[in-house]
């Protein structure tokens, strides 16, 4: 899911053969069918070498028409124009989709945490009632060494698992949090925090779950390498 400035998706936006024109980029080829003659603008680039440009595919602006411009390494690489088929819908950004949520560790995970089913609470802090916008309640948790850094985490879910429900306000949801295998490769047997995040809303629970890790919770949590048998035997 990507994040963009509200006031690009405000602008006037400009004709697609002028702003490619500027990007030194080429329309090659048939448009797809419903492409936006006008409208368009930079949205965003990453890393200098993919710029994403977008247009309202209808009058009030929440479908667009995405493309991809995609520069090659070396200087002398000519960028190529990848143009989505279909629209997409333009959504709140995450802050505002998450509202007035807020990620608590219950009583009964802080007290006795079981590393094997890790559970937190997802409440509605807020005073309306809160509907989820296509997000999941997917929460990840990466673990820390007290007092180290905190590290990133690798995730990875498909649709429809976890999916986010309403809440009244001071209801709450408590869901299972995920710690993903790689997490546990150079680890040490002591004291470590676990921060959680849902992933979907770039939500971050503000108190880390203090846990301490055995070498036998380390080994039982390490990946498992499948060795390929001995070979079959001659006939």
């Amino acid at each position: 899911m990507l994040s963009v400035d509200l006031g690009l998706l405000e602008q006037e936006g400009r004709g697609l053969e002028a702003l490619v024109t500027d990007l030194a980029v080429e329309v090659t080829g048939e448009l797809p069918v419903g492409t936006p003659r006008r409208g368009w603008r930079v949205l965003a680039t990453s890393n200098g070498t993919v710029t994403l440009i977008g247009a309202p595919a209808d009058d009030e602006g929440q479908w667009w028409r995405l493309g991809h411009i995609v520069r090659g390494a070396g200087d002398s690489a000519q960028p190529s124009l990848s143009l989505h088929p279909a629209s997409q819908l333009r959504r709140p950004s995450r802050k505002d989709r998450a509202g007035g949520l807020a990620l608590r560790w219950p009583a009964v995970t802080r007290s006795a945490p079981d590393l094997e089913l890790l559970a937190i609470d997802i409440i509605n802090t807020g005073p309306e009632r809160w509907l989820p916008q296509g997000d999941s309640f997917m929460v990840f948790a990466a673990l820390q060494q007290s007092g180290g850094t905190q590290r990133g985490v690798y995730f990875g879910y498909v649709a429809g698992q976890y999916p986010a429900l309403p809440l009244d306000s001071g209801e709450y949801a408590r869901v299972r949090v995920e710690i993903d295998s790689s997490q546990w490769a150079d680890v040490h047997a002591g004291p470590y925090e676990l921060h959680a995040s849902l992933i979907d809303l770039g939500m971050h629970c503000a108190d880390p779950l203090q846990v301490e890790l055995t070498e036998q919770v380390i080994r039982q949590h390490l990946p498992r390498h499948h060795f390929p048998g001995p070979p079959p035997p001659p006939v």
